[in-house]
């Protein structure tokens, strides 16, 4: 975008200034093979059965588009180093706005993409144009553009899991600080979709619209894909030990689907590894649901990457349930 809005948002926005930074260590299909290896291999080779023998694990079944160069995008790539800290002379607020908005200033779908999302193989803008393309098909007009973040940080035995997790904290204030300027600014509603680890992001950053903008509704809808967060997270009474955003999801978002598969097999086989917690988006809410919150089981999605693909997402009952 051009330098247009940093001057509207007091500089917090930057104009895009240079290259992207190339990705650090292994890429996601080698990372995912190699955590799934970790996750069933203990077990034989009879825990190794259906889909996650064949390696569904690492790629959707649905093929997904290629974006444009140029599409529109609220990124924070390069904000974070290897250790999760701040980096580049960014603080907590701010963001960067790039690419090329046709709709700017209309009504906004802001896709969050998950965890190891690269920017220099497109993975992030690829997975924003698919969501846009499959929106469209449902009668969507205005405009749509992926929130990316550094997913792909980090390293280690966890490959950087660890870290990602940390980031996608960091990333709610920058997330609810663009969307309250953008929809105050334009009188627009912002719609959150998230796909597994962007779904906590957008837990901090639903917190951060109650708690440091004091921003009722001030998401139009929140959409949980395939969420990589523990299941009761999203609950209004998780228990003595754990933390929970029911109360946020309450005040911030006017509504919150939460589209689930007991049938995730990366979240069971990785997630819960790693976790030793369900996600919600294999289980659902564990606990007592926010008033503004529904569970569906979209079983018939075949993997964790085809949630937001046409053809064999979910897509549909996204829209219908907005």
């Amino acid at each position: 975008m051009s330098g247009d809005n940093s001057e509207e948002n007091g500089g917090q926005s930057k104009e895009y200034a240079g290259a992207e930074e190339t990705v650090r260590g292994i890429d996601r299909r080698t990372l995912l093979r190699t955590a799934t290896a970790a996750a069933v291999g203990g077990a034989g080779a009879s825990a190794a059965t259906g889909s996650a023998a064949a390696g569904d694990l690492v790629s959707g079944e649905c093929e997904e588009a290629s974006a444009p160069s140029d599409f529109s995008r609220v990124s924070t790539r390069d904000h974070f180093d290897d250790d999760a800290n701040l980096t580049n002379g960014e603080d907590e607020w701010s963001y960067d706005v790039e690419g090329s908005w046709d709709n700017w200033g209309d009504d906004l779908v802001l896709f969050i993409h998950g965890w190891q999302n690269s920017d220099e193989d497109n993975d992030d803008i690829d997975g924003g144009y698919e969501t846009q393309l499959a929106l469209e098909q449902e009668g969507w007009s205005g405009e749509t553009a992926v929130y990316t973040w550094d997913s792909d940080k980090g390293g280690g035995v966890d490959q950087g899991w660890g870290e990602s997790k940390e980031i996608a904290e960091k990333n709610g204030r920058k997330l609810a600080n663009f969307t309250q300027w953008y929809s105050n600014t334009y009188g627009a509603d912002v719609r959150w979709i998230a796909h597994s680890l962007g779904a906590r992001v957008v837990l901090f950053g639903l917190e951060s619209l109650d708690d440091d903008y004091g921003e009722y509704n001030g998401v139009k809808s929140v959409s949980l894909l395939g969420g990589a967060v523990e299941e009761d997270d999203v609950s209004t009474d998780a228990g003595w030990w754990d933390s929970e955003w029911g109360d946020h999801i309450e005040y911030a978002a006017e509504t919150c689907d939460n589209y689930h598969d007991d049938g995730d097999e990366v979240l069971e086989y990785i997630y819960e590894t790693w976790e030793w917690e369900d996600a919600v988006g294999e289980k659902g809410c564990d606990g007592p649901e926010p008033y503004n919150y529904t569970d569906h089981d979209v079983s018939y999605v075949p993997t964790h990457y085809d949630y937001n693909t046409r053809g064999c997402g979910c897509m549909t009952a996204v829209v219908n349930n907005w």
